[in-house]
């Protein structure tokens, strides 16, 4: 097993996961430390038609995710308008 501290300030690496486009979805050893940049690759590197499609992947999830948050905020603002109105109408009766 390699030796997992860090060799420039000596504390424990960590693992983490590459989601660049080069390197989507790769593993890789890498110091906590903010500026030390000593990193060590743990997974082999993927072939390259799964480097096309990996990043491609991901901007689809991003995207259905931003179109369901803004479709969720759609959804509390016509709540809130409906309840409005009905607040509205309901003192307008009592008037």
């Amino acid at each position: 097993m390699e030796d997992l501290r860090c060799i420039c300030c000596g504390r424990q690496r960590v693992i983490q996961t590459s989601w660049t486009d080069a390197n989507p979805d790769r593993r890789f050893f890498s110091c906590p430390t903010n500026g030390c940049n000593q990193f060590t690759w743990v997974d082999p590197s993927i072939c390259s038609r799964a480097v096309q499609i990996i990043p491609r992947l991901l901007k689809k999830v991003n995207k259905l995710e931003a179109r369901l948050q803004t479709r969720n905020r759609e959804r509390k603002l016509y709540i809130c308008l409906v309840a409005s109105w009905c607040i509205i109408l309901s003192m307008w009766f009592v008037m």
